[in-house]
């Protein structure tokens, strides 16, 4: 009995020490990516000037040129995976690609699926329809309002009307791109969108849309990252503060926006 049990310790022992070797030999995900050449960005290119496709069908945008120079500094090329927002979650769980950068902002609902490195703060905006003023969440009273789902914009509205704010109807659209053509097409009166996209697209049309006020103050955006890529996370939180202290955030605001936006 007593030889068995040595026995029985002995493939134990042998095979922690296996598994532990195995784990070992298992690349970093900064190693992974650096092997490959390149990293892989997920973006949702309905959300100009932040991210969108441009006329040779290359996505642009302040996201775009972030990305660019988060490789560039680490040492590989940047590659760009489309995705449809309400299914990016799963492409990171999947392993479709490295990271998100995609305007997304940092909630305590998403801390608990990925991690992040914060870049950006930006605000949400009331974008109505030319002759309609919304200034606070109370003006939305009444009023048909339109937000992509699944965004920080579509939780705002909830928690407006959950405080008691009757709103007419709140219209959900998967596309930032369908949030406006909805209010352009009579559809809805006002839209809760991102700072930069609602300024963007209030510009390219002032017939139909105007900047009546803001929605909530400045919220942290960042790049998400799978919560076992550890390495990675630190590795690009020290990318985005030298970048920072350097002034290229800033020179890409200037470029986007024509200020910093938080940055």
């Amino acid at each position: 009995m007593k030889k068995m049990i040595q026995a029985l310790c002995a493939v134990f022992v042998a095979g922690a020490l296996a598994a532990s070797a195995a784990q070992a030999a298992q690349p970093s995900a900064v190693e992974r990516v650096k092997k490959a050449g390149k990293l892989v960005v997920a973006i949702d290119a309905t959300y100009p000037p932040m991210e969108s496709e441009g006329k040779d069908g290359k996505p642009v945008g302040f996201d775009i040129d972030f990305a660019n120079e988060l490789g560039k500094r680490l040492g590989v090329k940047t590659e760009f995976v489309v995705m449809n927002w309400d299914g990016i979650f799963a492409g990171l769980d999947s392993k479709r690609y490295d990271v998100i950068i995609s305007t997304m902002n940092i909630t305590d609902d998403r801390k608990k699926k990925v991690d992040f490195v914060e870049y950006v703060r930006m605000s949400q905006l009331f974008v109505s329809k030319k002759g309609v003023t919304v200034k606070t969440d109370k003006d939305l009273e009444g009023k048909v309002v339109a937000v992509q789902a699944d965004t920080t914009s579509s939780e705002f509205v909830e928690k407006a009307v959950k405080a008691g704010v009757k709103v007419k109807e709140t219209k959900q659209f998967k596309l930032a791109t369908d949030v406006f053509s909805a209010v352009k097409a009579g559809q809805a009166e006002v839209i809760v969108i991102d700072e930069p996209v609602g300024r963007f697209y209030a510009s390219k049309d002032p017939a139909t849309f105007v900047v009546t006020g803001n929605a909530m103050a400045p919220e942290p955006v960042g790049v998400a990252i799978r919560k076992d890529d550890s390495d990675l996370q630190k590795a690009l939180q020290t990318i985005v503060d030298e970048m920072k202290k350097d002034g290229f955030m800033k020179k890409i605001s200037l470029t986007w926006f024509g200020g910093e936006l938080g940055v």
